[in-house]
């Protein structure tokens, strides 16, 4: 008994000394949210890399475009053309979210007793079916247009589909339209790398109900004459729901066309 009193006072004059106080229970509760709210945050990043990721690859015109298919394959082997076209930057920044995702779930209540391989599962998992709401939307393609446009340098980091199409040297040239001469039959045109063209559309060939108007986005092929100067053979949107006009390479063609936009 006397050793335990000593032991019980000892304790006590050592919590004294130190000025230990106890921790309040909402501190815990606060602990555990952050982390759990660390863990979603993770989640819905990872997933938004993901979606992302997949869309920046099979928005890749070797996949879809059949017109063009031999042309790439010519170019760049189809290996070479999937090694160049995975998304390496998004892959990474997934790979990244997950992990803080598992360290987030790991540090909750529970968290620590779930076996690493159903952490990362039910992380993988969560992803997945927010990747499909995302895709859905639309998120991935969004957010890679916003980047491509906004942020210098992106494009140097993947290399997707507008990569692709800011090569004038080979042929192509995608771009946005900033201003429309009709009675010139120009187009001045702002890359995917910001640099100002001015392309000669009198003798394209224009795919149906392909819009030609301030704002929106082409993709042309033919050659390049001058330093910034572009001979278009062909026009369509960059999105990929266009059918071929069965005859418009009729300079008075190109005219109405853009008469109408």
């Amino acid at each position: 008994m006397p050793m335990e009193k000593d032991s019980s006072t000892s304790i006590l004059e050592e919590i004294e000394k130190r000025s230990a106080r106890p921790i309040p229970r909402w501190h815990f509760l606060l602990k555990r949210l952050g982390f759990w709210l660390l863990a979603a945050f993770s989640v819905i990043t990872g997933s938004i890399a993901m979606a992302t990721a997949i869309y920046v690859f099979f928005d890749q015109d070797f996949i879809v475009d059949h017109d063009y298919i031999s042309v790439f394959f010519i170019q760049e082997p189809l290996i070479a053309n999937i090694v160049l076209s995975i998304p390496y930057l998004w892959l990474a920044a997934l790979v990244l979210f997950t992990l803080v995702a598992i360290f987030g779930f790991r540090h909750t209540k529970k968290g620590y007793r779930s076996p690493t391989i159903r952490v990362i599962a039910g992380s993988l998992l969560a992803s997945a079916l927010l990747v499909a709401a995302f895709n859905t939307v639309d998120i991935g393609g969004y957010i890679h247009r916003y980047l491509i446009e906004n942020l210098h340098g992106y494009n140097k980091l993947v290399y997707a589909n507008e990569n692709r199409w800011t090569q004038s040297e080979k042929g192509r040239l995608g771009c946005k339209v900033i201003r429309v001469d009709r009675e010139k039959q120009i187009l001045v045109v702002r890359d995917f790398a910001n640099r100002i063209w001015q392309v000669d559309i009198s003798k394209s060939e224009i795919y149906f109900g392909t819009p030609i108007a301030p704002g929106r986005t082409l993709k042309i092929t033919g050659v390049k004459t001058a330093r910034r100067s572009f001979q278009a053979f062909s026009i369509q949107g960059w999105e990929k729901k266009y059918h071929r006009h069965a005859a418009p390479k009729k300079n008075s063609a190109n005219g109405d066309l853009l008469k109408e936009k």
